[in-house]
């Protein structure tokens, strides 16, 4: 028997009401699991440079380490920080572009979302800063409406949030925040003074611990960012019908 007018079968995906094609994510999730888990650990190697350098700083203010001792530590961290800074960007770029478009799919297939898909990229940028509450609230959105079987009529579980996103914003929005506090005087400190003296000041005055903690929360948000990346890229894929 033919079933009745507007029947929709249980769990089955919803069709696109645009005659375009929707956004492929696929490939975006591996580039920003290779880009995004390099950062991560650039971030650790160079919490572990830096904690180094805090001590030869120490010894070139006490004079037990030369000048030229110093600066070569300096230089060789700096290389170290440009690797993981170029990664952090590059995979900010591809973050923004999966976002874009998930977002795109979703209104695509007739979904209403808070978030406009160039949210994406300017929700980085907006108020409340380096909190990151934009992008957050955006890719729980994402992962929220990605849920096939909720948008075949089905009220399912798997729509809940993903624990995963809280994780990363703690500490990847909340805890930068917290050490940019708690080292804000050895930042401040003789600010545009670019002497060695002065680059030595602010190296000693910096906590070895904080920088660990920074380095080490760094790299935990990449982690449970990649995860969380993987989990919606496959769920979106689920939806999209996407190979």
């Amino acid at each position: 028997m033919a079933p009745p007018p507007g029947y929709v079968a249980y769990g089955s995906a919803p069709t696109a009401t645009s005659t375009q094609q929707f956004n492929r994510i696929g490939g975006l999730s591996t580039a920003i699991t290779v880009v995004v888990g390099i950062a991560g650990a650039g971030a650790l190697v160079n919490g572990f440079i830096q904690s180094s350098l805090q001590a030869k700083a120490t010894d070139f203010i006490n004079g037990t380490t030369t000048r030229s001792e110093f600066e070569d530590s300096v230089v060789s961290s700096s290389a170290i920080s440009a690797v993981a800074g170029i990664a952090m960007i590059l995979g900010a770029i591809l973050v923004m572009i999966w976002m874009f478009r998930i977002t795109s799919n979703l209104r695509k297939y007739g979904m209403s979302t808070t978030w406009h898909p160039l949210f994406a990229v300017f929700g980085w940028m907006l108020p409340p800063g380096v909190l990151f509450v934009i992008p957050a609230l955006m890719l729980r959105e994402q992962w929220i409406k990605s849920a096939p079987q909720a948008q075949a009529g089905a009220v399912s579980g798997g729509s809940k949030d993903n624990p995963l996103l809280l994780t990363w914003w703690l500490f990847f929005g909340l805890l930068p925040l917290i050490m940019l506090g708690v080292s804000a005087n050895s930042i401040f400190t003789g600010f545009g003074d670019t002497s060695t003296e002065a680059v030595a000041e602010r190296f000693a005055e910096t906590g070895s611990a904080a920088t660990m903690i920074g380095a080490v929360g760094s790299l935990i948000a990449a982690v449970v960012f990649i995860m969380f990346s993987r989990q919606l890229t496959a769920r979106h894929r689920s939806l999209t019908g996407e190979n």
